[in-house]
């Protein structure tokens, strides 16, 4: 069943295109919520949470745009929300950060590797690394829905791939591959 197909029959309250759209895209929310909360239960909870937001929401899915991409934004916020009420996130108006921009060629880490260590780093660090390059949020966006500055959330973005320079720089003498990072 085709996207539109699913979406015509969710919004007609049928149960088997509800089905198929859990089927077509639980996987991709459950991956998105162990990326942002790292714990498998919680994770769980989140997609379930997700799943119940769609129906809920289906109706004022206006059909523009890739179904799959606003199940995503939906399945962020669930995970915002959660993390919010465990977290105060830190404003940052004033570093300063030197960056060294070192352009090599290296072998690029497999999934699991990169995942390891972005669950290694800090939750706020986390969350901006996974908003930015992994969802493709804008800092503006970063900053709205974790309620701190644009300029922190470029921060938070510089610390978390000095953070994962670091640790790959510690780890290549150890069989990890590098991973380069613009």
């Amino acid at each position: 069943m085709d996207d539109q197909l699913i979406i015509l029959g969710c919004k007609k309250g049928e149960e088997k295109a509800f089905r198929q759209l859990v089927d077509k895209f639980a996987g991709q929310i459950m991956s998105i919520c162990i990326r942002y909360l790292k714990d498998t239960a919680l994770a769980k909870d989140a997609t379930q949470e997700t799943l119940i937001a769609v129906f809920k929401s289906i109706q004022q899915y206006s059909g523009s745009g890739m179904l799959g991409g606003w199940i995503s934004k939906i399945a962020v916020n669930v995970c915002l929300r959660e993390i919010r009420t465990r977290k105060v996130f830190t404003d940052i108006d004033s570093i300063e950060l030197g960056c060294t921009d070192h352009h090599q060629n290296h072998d690029l880490l497999e999934a699991e590797d990169i995942l390891k260590l972005v669950n290694e780093m800090p939750e706020t660090l986390r969350l901006v690394f996974n908003m930015s390059l992994i969802e493709g949020y804008s800092h503006l966006e970063i900053a709205t829905l974790l309620g701190i500055s644009e300029s922190s959330s470029r921060v938070y973005l510089l610390r978390s791939r000095s953070f994962m320079k670091e640790k790959l720089t510690h780890n290549s003498g150890k069989g990890v591959k590098i991973l380069h990072f613009k």
